[in-house]
C-alpha cells in the first residue's frame, strides 16, 4: 500500500505580525531614500553644511529599524509555530541590516573627512547627472530586494501574470555600468589633476558597493530559500 506523505501547513501569522513585518519593510525603503536623498546634497553643498543632518537622519532610521526589530523578535517566543515563522521571515532582514549599516557610513563619510570626502571637496558639475543615475539605480537595487522579501511573505498577493519586475541583478549590472562609464570619464579628464581623479573614483566606487551589497544578500536569500526546499522535498520522498 503507498503511503502518502503530507506537509504540515505553515502557522498563520497574526495581523499584527503581518503589520509590524510591512512596517519594518517600509522602515527600510524611508532609509534608502534617505541615503538618496544624502547623495544629491553632497552633490550640490559637498561635505559641509546639510550633510550632516542627513548623517543624522539615517542614523535615527537605523535606530528606529533596531527597536522595531527587538519589538517583533519579543512579540513571539521563538520556540512556537508562530515565532518559527517569524524567525524564518525576519532572517534574510539581516543582511539588509548590514547592508544599511554600510548606507550609513557612507552617508557619514559624505559629512566627515575622509578618504572619499573632504572640505572643500565637490563633484565637477559636468559629472553631477551621471552620479545622480548611478544613485537610482542603486537605490532601485535595494528596493528590489526589499520588493523580493516582501513577496516571500505567506500574505503577499501573488504576482500578476505577464507581470515581471526587475531584478536586484538587473540593476546591479545598469549600476556596474554607470559606474565604469563613470570612473573611466574621471581618469580621462584633463581639467581634473590626480588628486581629485583618485577620490573622485573612490567615492564612485563606494555608492556603487551599495548595489554589489544588495546583490550579494540576495544570492545569500536565494541560496538559503532553494536549500530550504531542497530540505523539505528530501524529508517528503521518504
Amino acid at each position: 500500500m503507498e503511503t502518502q506523505m503530507h506537509v504540515a501547513p505553515r502557522p498563520a501569522m497574526s495581523r499584527p505580525g503581518e503589520s509590524d513585518l510591512d512596517s519594518y519593510l517600509d522602515a527600510i525603503d524611508d532609509a534608502t531614500t534617505i541615503f538618496r536623498s544624502a547623495v544629491d546634497v553632497y552633490l550640490a553643498n559637498g561635505p559641509d553644511g546639510a550633510c550632516w543632518q542627513q548623517a543624522k537622519r539615517i542614523s535615527e532610521q537605523l535606530r528606529r529599524l533596531d527597536d522595531m526589530q527587538q519589538e517583533i523578535e519579543m512579540a513571539v517566543p521563538t520556540q512556537t509555530p508562530v515565532g518559527g515563522l517569524l524567525a524564518e521571515l525576519m532572517d534574510p532582514l539581516t543582511g539588509v541590516g548590514r547592508l544599511l549599516k554600510d548606507m550609513k557610513r557612507q552617508v557619514t563619510g559624505f559629512a566627515i573627512e575622509s578618504g572619499f570626502s573632504g572640505p572643500g571637496r565637490r563633484v565637477p558639475a559636468h559629472l553631477v547627472p551621471e552620479v545622480q543615475e548611478l544613485a537610482d539605480e542603486v537605490c532601485a537595487a535595494v528596493d528590489a530586494l526589499v520588493d523580493d522579501c516582501r513577496a516571500s511573505m505567506p500574505w503577499a498577493e501573488p504576482a500578476k501574470p505577464g507581470h515581471a519586475e526587475r531584478s536586484v541583478t538587473w540593476y546591479e549590472g545598469q549600476a556596474d555600468r554607470l559606474s565604469s562609464q563613470l570612473i573611466r570619464k574621471i581618469f580621462t579628464d584633463e581639467v581634473l589633476d590626480v588628486e581629485s581623479q583618485l577620490p573622485l573614483a573612490q567615492l564612485i566606487e563606494e555608492i556603487d558597493r551599495v548595489a554589489d551589497y544588495a546583490e550579494s544578500i540576495d544570492r545569500e536569500v536565494r541560496s538559503g530559500r532553494m536549500d530550504a526546499t531542497s530540505g523539505v522535498g528530501g524529508r517528503d520522498s521518504h
